[in-house]
């Protein structure tokens, strides 16, 4: 008789904007309109480190541009406050964002199944209060963001429960998820919720357009070991 999938695995761990939410195109455009009134040349630079850098921290990513795009000298002082500014221009709009398909019914229904968690970049305190005001703090077993990054927080978490690192599975939309994962020794499922066609991930990992079919993708993932 075959293994009932949820006894395959240990743990399952979302990134939450493009995957939980649909908030990660909303989140690269609020970045973006901070440096609106800059030349077009340095507004495409900025569009597309910003394509291509889901799941970083906000501080590294305004850090990135200021210095290596902009070319100005930086503080600590300057990007706590650009930070901070991000905050107030983007919590509430995340709040508001949609949910991914299939996001809500399949928490609910591995609830109780197998331990759910929440790893995001964005600030713990911050996520949490998105989580709780749309009311699916219930549905994971902790809610876990900003400081550390994705690498140290995966790992934090898996030893922290006693987690087999190749019994638990990230599920993200970004390169640093899938590099959070490979790093780890974990599992991986990518989402790939836009319609560019364009994948960041490995030809040969496993993707999604959502979570609608996910248990279909936790499938693929155990027969393939």
């Amino acid at each position: 008789m075959a293994q009932p999938l949820e006894h395959r695995f240990d743990a399952l761990v979302f990134d939450c904007d493009g995957v939980i939410l649909d908030s990660a195109t909303l989140k690269r455009s609020a970045f973006a309109d901070f440096y609106r009134d800059e030349p077009e040349p340095l507004r495409q630079a900025i569009h597309a480190y910003l394509a291509r850098g889901g799941g970083q921290p906000r501080d590294v990513k305004f850090h990135h541009i200021e210095a290596h795009i902009l070319g100005r000298p930086i503080s600590e002082a300057r990007i706590r406050e650009l930070s901070r500014a991000f905050a107030e221009h983007i919590e509430s709009r995340v709040a508001d964002a949609p949910m991914l398909p299939g996001a809500h019914e399949f928490l609910k229904r591995w609830r109780g199944r197998r331990p759910l968690f929440l790893l995001s970049a964005t600030p713990q305190a911050e996520l949490r209060r998105v989580i709780e005001q749309r009311g699916l703090s219930e549905l994971f077993d902790d809610v876990l963001g900003a400081p550390p990054d994705k690498v140290n927080g995966l790992r934090n978490l898996i030893e922290r429960h006693g987690f087999a690192a190749a019994r638990t599975v990230m599920i993200g939309d970004s390169y640093n998820d899938y590099r959070a994962a490979r790093s780890n020794g974990t599992h991986f499922v990518g989402i790939l919720a836009d319609d560019t066609g364009h994948s960041p991930f490995p030809s040969d990992s496993v993707t999604l357009p959502d979570l609608g079919d996910l248990e279909a993708g936790l499938e693929r993932l155990s027969t393939a070991e």
